[in-house]
């Protein structure tokens, strides 16, 4: 599974910059037949829709972080995704459903191939767990009781009305719910000795370390960036980024100096 990050810089809830203590997880399905999570990426990013922006999209392929939640452990934005108290405690995720089904009414739903539509479920059920159990490892949640659906969300009174994603599984007859989502997840946490792996962590780092130097700088550091960019220091990677975000290794280190003292004509 690849995860991606592209915030919804344009939608209000971004703009508005709460954060939240994250306390647990919300599972969500988007409650219509659309499997590609780039359909909500042009859809909710834009700042006519106010009505709701959650912490990202899982697909069959990909997954989409849509709001800011693994910058900092125990913190994340606020997204507006369970329609109560909720957003103030949970982090959201939808995922995508296949396209043959047909929603009749509420969240009941007829289907027109149900061997596809439970491989794309399973499929896309197994990137919530790989994506829930870095979330718990990173915000040190107990996936066994910090997970919940909107559904117990609902039933727990935090949550707007709703019944995914329970209605997914239920529905095409998988024999699956969320207390085998919460194993999965638990299970997927765990090494052999009951600990995450050193593979596990390996990933985490490097999913963490990749979002963060895609961020962008501050605006304090406007007028030194230009004079390093203008002098020759920052070159950038071959695509013209500069990355400012990103660590530096001893490498780049020597790699700045020397264009430094080049500059100031300490060396040739």
């Amino acid at each position: 599974m690849g995860i991606v990050t592209e915030y919804f810089t344009r939608n209000p809830c971004y703009k508005k910059g709460q954060t939240i203590q994250v306390k647990g997880l919300m599972l969500h399905s988007i409650g219509c037949p659309q499997p590609n999570p780039r359909v909500f990426v042009n859809l909710w990013n834009k700042e006519s829709y106010n009505n709701a922006c959650v912490h990202g999209f899982i697909g069959e392929n990909e997954t989409i972080i849509a709001l800011p939640c693994m910058e900092q452990p125990g913190k994340a934005m606020r997204g507006w995704h369970g329609g109560g108290k909720s957003n103030n405690t949970h982090l959201g995720f939808e995922m995508c459903e296949p396209s043959c089904i047909k929603y009749t009414g509420g969240a009941n739903f007829t289907c027109s191939d149900r061997t596809a539509a439970v491989a794309y479920v399973e499929k896309v059920t197994a990137n919530a767990v790989e994506l829930f159990a870095q979330l718990c490892a990173f915000h040190n949640l107990n996936p066994k009781v910090d997970i919940i659906s909107h559904a117990e969300g609902h039933a727990l009174g935090i949550a707007s009305n709703h019944g995914d994603p329970d209605h997914l599984w239920a529905q095409l007859d998988m024999d699956y719910n969320m207390d085998t989502f919460r194993a999965d997840v638990a299970a997927r946490m765990k090494g052999g000795n009951g600990e995450v792996t050193q593979e596990q962590f390996d990933k985490l780092m490097a999913d963490w370390l990749a979002r963060q130097a895609q961020e962008e700088p501050a605006d304090w550091s406007e007028a030194e960036r230009k004079w390093a960019e203008e002098n020759g220091i920052i070159y950038g990677d071959g695509s013209g980024r500069k990355m400012y975000k990103a660590f530096a290794t001893r490498e780049h280190m020597i790699v700045f100096l020397c264009r430094l003292a080049e500059k100031l004509g300490l060396v040739k």
